[in-house]
């Protein structure tokens, strides 16, 4: 399949986004592929970078927030990030059956499988009908800045996966078993 919109490099991106590649260069050892296609809006790409790094200080773990980002991905389809989530949940210590069970929206404890089943209902309806997520949130003593934070990477995931979709983005991390077709 070939890229709807090419990923740019240093050279080819506009100058406000070189800086940024450069050091996502230096975090990766390379320029993913989906980063080097936002990277066409240095608003976007910063914008996004900002958001994502700002998650890792909300009330979620840093585990939630690859499980919530398997599961958005495998929802929408997105074989990219599914397959970027899958080997950045295994570097955080996710085991196999850990991502297997956050593709599939199953947590170990009540807390993860509720965040799974609000981020399921967002992806699927935009949130309509939430109250019996919400209910198994407060069940889970999940509070109100945990339920807007899995709103954040709900969001945040689902603007990746479109862009990866649209662009039809080439996989650049090991393929997922069972990778969702773009």
């Amino acid at each position: 399949m070939t890229s709807r919109i090419l990923p740019t490099t240093i050279e080819t991106a506009p100058e406000a986004s070189r800086h940024t590649l450069s050091h996502l260069e230096q975090s990766f050892g390379r320029i993913p592929d989906l980063y080097a296609t936002i990277a066409h809006s240095p608003t976007s790409l910063d914008s996004y970078l900002s958001w994502d790094h700002a998650l890792t200080h909300s009330s979620l773990s840093r585990r939630e927030i690859e499980q919530l980002y398997l599961h958005v991905s495998e929802l929408n389809g997105c074989g990219y990030c599914v397959a970027a989530h899958e080997a950045l949940g295994k570097h955080l210590g996710l085991s196999n059956l850990d991502v297997e069970r956050a593709r599939l929206g199953v947590g170990s404890n009540p807390r993860e499988n509720a965040l799974l089943a609000l981020a399921r209902r967002v992806v699927r309806t935009g949130g309509a009908k939430a109250g019996g997520e919400i209910a198994q949130c407060r069940e889970a003593e999940v509070g109100d800045a945990t339920i807007i934070d899995v709103l954040a990477a709900v969001a945040l995931k689902t603007f990746t996966n479109a862009v990866a979709i649209v662009a039809q983005t080439s996989i650049d991390f090991p393929k997922a078993p069972r990778s969702p077709h773009d």
